[in-house]
Parts: structure tokens; C-alpha cells; sequence
């Protein structure tokens, strides 16, 4: 064993992944492949030191690549060193990119020498990630890992290249070198699903961790014995075995045996004009299990009723939201990854209060 990585715990208590020197051999291999990076690159860093993200800068490091960290992130910092440093790759995660796609077009030009930018961490809803191509034509390296596999030491990637035929902005991409995946049900992980069947990603490499650190249970659960790891996470994989995500096993809402993804529902509601961030969680209701709650960040003032409306038109009637919640920031973890269960903690007793 390496190391031991700590999940970030946004949906239980947080797992000590057993990381091997092999793992990250394999990791750091992988991503270096996927950024193509040389040593004259430039790469600036905006990941936590204690997140498994930190694997992307070790890889520019084994490229012989500049490394540039940030110690916390901030925008108009960000942008300085962007252009001051001649950044060639740079780090990024969903608020960031929707931030830069709403930049002044005087400051769009300090981004002028980057070639690519990495997003990770949680769903890029497909309207940022193509009006962050349509004002750059940077491409963006949407990936797919976990702290078990080291981001993409086993996991996928779209590369530059795919953007020719992934013009739907929606995929995480292809596996990358070593990896496979396939898609399983999320009662019977024996059973595989056919193309387009939603059911769990199961991934198998050489980068998949040991295991949990003293957690012999939920490793038995989810490292199974011929060595395919299931991320907790739903999606398809399509005809060209590309995969999308479609939302955290445990996110998803079951009402009345309905069962809705809260990503789909924030794909569509992101669309509306005056919506800046959106999150969708479940409260529990005794009568149909649980109930679809929108928490929404506002471009301006709140327009709940033309929400409501917006989501009618464009939704099937039982995935409108029951209730919106107006808020000024979603919670997140170190401003990155979302925090559904702090949502439905909070709000647990919205509706039954009034």
C-alpha cells in the first residue's frame, strides 16, 4: 500500500481507499497520456492537496512539466497566472467553467495559450459545457473516476479528439489505457445491461484500490472477487462505447415507484434564463416515499412560479419539483462537489411545515 485516500463522504461516512504504488504507477501513466503532456507545459493546479485531483499535477510533474498550485482559488488570481505564467493546461471543475463562461470578453484573451482544461468532480451540465466551447473552442477533458481509481488511473475520458463525433456535450468519454467498463443492475451486478440501459458503472484496472482501510463489509460490497469495482454511480454506455453519467446511485428519488435522476432534471432546468445553479434532492413523504425539491441559485431575483412553468413544458409532470428553494450558494465540498445530503438535511421538514 501507498496511501490511503479518504472519499469525500458526500453520500455516507467517508471510505479510506487503499491506494497501491502500482495503482498510482498506473494513474500517473494514464494521465499523461490523456493531457498529452510535454515539458514545456504549463500547468496550473486549483485541486485540494488532500484530494485524489492532486494526481493530475504529480502527472504533469512525470512529464517534466511546470507546476503552478494554487493555494485557494480565486477567480481574477486564477485568470493572472493564466495569462502571466503562459498556462497551457488547466484545471478546472463545473463552477469554475460556468464562472469563465460568463467572463467580460476583455479578460477572455488571458486565456488565450491554454489548450485544455480538465473537469472532474461532478456533472458538467451539457448547456456550460457548450457555451464554454462556443466562447473558447478549448476543449474541455470531461473525466470520469473516483478516489478508489485514482481519477482516470482506471476510469474514462473524452479526449480533443472525440469532439468531432461528441458534439452533444454530454459524455465522460471513453476508458482509458488499462481500463474497462461496463454497465450492471443495481440489484444483480452479475447481470450486464445492454447499450443504453441505465443501471451502475462497474469499472475493473489496474488502478482500482485494495479496498476500504478496516471496513471489511463495504469492501466485500463493492470490490467484487474478479476484480470489477461498482462506483455507486448510474449511466449508459452508448453505440459507441462511450458513457454517460446519469446521476449517484444514492441520489436518485423513487415517488410513488417513479424513479427520477436529479441530474436529468437539473439538464433541463439549468436552460431556463434566470437560473444561475440549480441542485435536486429528495425530502421523504410517507405517502409516496419521496418528493423531488429544487434548491436554486438565481441569476438575479427568484422566479419560482416561471420555474414551475418552465419545468411543466419540458418535464414529465412527476419530475417537476414540489417545492423550490431559493439560496444564494449551494453547499459544496471546498467549493467543489455538491452536497445533496446537507440539502436534504436541512430541508427535511419543508413542506410538512406548511
Amino acid at each position: 500500500m501507498c496511501q490511503l485516500q479518504y472519499t469525500s463522504g458526500t453520500t455516507g461516512k467517508p471510505k479510506g481507499s487503499m491506494l497501491t504504488h502500482g495503482n498510482w504507477f498506473t494513474a500517473i501513466h494514464n494521465e499523461c497520456d490523456v493531457l498529452t503532456l510535454k515539458q514545456d507545459d504549463v500547468y496550473l493546479g486549483i485541486y485540494p492537496m488532500a484530494h485524489v485531483g492532486l494526481s493530475w499535477g504529480i502527472a504533469a510533474l512525470r512529464a517534466g512539466a511546470l507546476y503552478i498550485m494554487m493555494k485557494n482559488y480565486d477567480l481574477e488570481e486564477y485568470l493572472e497566472i493564466c495569462e502571466n505564467e503562459k498556462v497551457s493546461v488547466l484545471t478546472g471543475m463545473p463552477p469554475v467553467i460556468h464562472s469563465l463562461t460568463k467572463l467580460e470578453d476583455e479578460k477572455i484573451s488571458k486565456l488565450k495559450t491554454v489548450r485544455e482544461i480538465i473537469s472532474g468532480g461532478g456533472p458538467l451540465h451539457k448547456k456550460i459545457w457548450k457555451e464554454f466551447h462556443t466562447k473558447y473552442n478549448i476543449p474541455i477533458i470531461n473525466s470520469y473516476g473516483l478516489s478508489e481509481t485514482i481519477v482516470i488511473g482506471t476510469g474514462t475520458a473524452i479526449r480533443p479528439e472525440d469532439y468531432v463525433s461528441a458534439d452533444k456535450f454530454e459524455s465522460v468519454g471513453h476508458p482509458v489505457c488499462f481500463s474497462q467498463v461496463k454497465i450492471v443492475d443495481e440489484n444483480n451486478p452479475k447481470k450486464e445491461l445492454k447499450k443504453y440501459d441505465n443501471g451502475e458503472i462497474a469499472l475493473r484496472g489496474p488502478a482500482v484500490a485494495k479496498g476500504y482501510w478496516n471496513m471489511e463489509k463495504e469492501t466485500k460490497e463493492t470490490f467484487l472477487e474478479n476484480g470489477w469495482f461498482l462506483t455507486g454511480d448510474i449511466g449508459y454506455i452508448d453505440k459507441d462505447n462511450r458513457l454517460f453519467i446519469t446521476d449517484r446511485k444514492k441520489d436518485m428519488i423513487v415517488m410513488s415507484g417513479w424513479k427520477i435522476y436529479p441530474t436529468e432534471v437539473e439538464e433541463t432546468l439549468i436552460h431556463h434564463i434566470d437560473v444561475k445553479e440549480i441542485a435536486i434532492f429528495s425530502i421523504d413523504d410517507c405517502h409516496r416515499g419521496e418528493l423531488p425539491i429544487a434548491a436554486v441559485v438565481w441569476e438575479n431575483k427568484p422566479q419560482e412560479k416561471k420555474l414551475i412553468n418552465f419545468a411543466k413544458e419540458n418535464l414529465a409532470r412527476y419530475k417537476v419539483p414540489k417545492k423550490i428553494i431559493s439560496l444564494n450558494e449551494l453547499p459544496r465540498v471546498n467549493g467543489w462537489k455538491l452536497l445533496r445530503k446537507d440539502l436534504k438535511r436541512k430541508y427535511k421538514d419543508i413542506i410538512s411545515k406548511e
